[in-house]
């Protein structure tokens, strides 16, 4: 009877009909994914926080991006591995596939309006720690290939795809022995609340500026308008 009513329980559960769709296979111990879907700002959960599954969800999904570009890009040497992982990974990529595939609806927090983009990522992976737990290693390798990887990403544009224009830009510097400066030139505001104007030179000339909520944005923001200058 014990079985019967463990099943009943299975489906009978909402979550479990709501994900069957998105995961491709039907769970068999929900509570682990309720659990991949709770925000620690929720006081007194049934099934815990999600904090541990993140922490295990980042270093799967890590492990299984890295063989899978291993075996799809022989050609492409570690540094060109590493960039196109890391962009795969981010937090910001991460925030919009949860979305893309419809998981945010299900993460819970006592945060409101006040809810960070992150906690939706995060939540992603905790998912995927869940369903390697739940199902095992190959079913959750093939979730983040066949549902992730593979629909959401090609890889010659996650190549060409610039994360950093600042890292961009260095590069080619560096590439071309150019000499570059990025120099506050500027700084307005109140102490919590500061604006920073950045000046970029290459070879003593000022070709670019930005302005940001700090010295890296705004380093940022100088450096993309140096790309498109010199049209890198």
């Amino acid at each position: 009877m014990k079985w019967l009513q463990k099943l009943f329980s299975t489906a009978s559960d909402s979550l479990t009909t709501d994900l069957i769709p998105i995961l491709g296979f039907t769970p068999k111990n929900i509570a682990l994914y309720h659990q991949a879907f709770c925000h620690r700002s929720v006081d007194f959960s049934k099934y815990g926080d999600n904090e541990r599954l993140e922490f295990l969800g980042d270093s799967i999904l890590s492990t299984v991006i890295t063989e899978y570009l291993y075996h799809n890009l022989p050609e492409k040497d570690e540094g060109v591995l590493t960039d196109i992982r890391s962009k795969i990974v981010r937090r910001k990529t991460l925030n919009d596939l949860a979305k893309k595939l419809g998981i945010d609806v299900f993460v819970k927090t006592n945060l409101g309006i006040k809810t960070p983009p992150s906690i939706y990522g995060n939540a992603f992976e905790a998912l995927i720690a869940a369903i390697y737990l739940d199902k095992g290693a190959a079913i959750c390798k093939a979730f983040i290939i066949d549902k992730m990887i593979k629909p959401h990403f090609t890889l010659n544009d996650l190549e060409n795809e610039i994360s950093s224009y600042k890292k961009h830009f260095l590069h080619w510097a560096q590439k071309n022995n150019r000499n570059h400066l990025f120099k506050v030139v500027d700084e307005t505001g109140a102490s919590h609340k500061k604006n920073f104007e950045i000046a970029l030179f290459l070879d003593g000339e000022n070709i670019a500026t930005g302005t940001g909520t700090s010295k890296k944005k705004a380093e940022e923001a100088a450096a993309k308008f140096a790309c498109e200058s010199l049209d890198l």
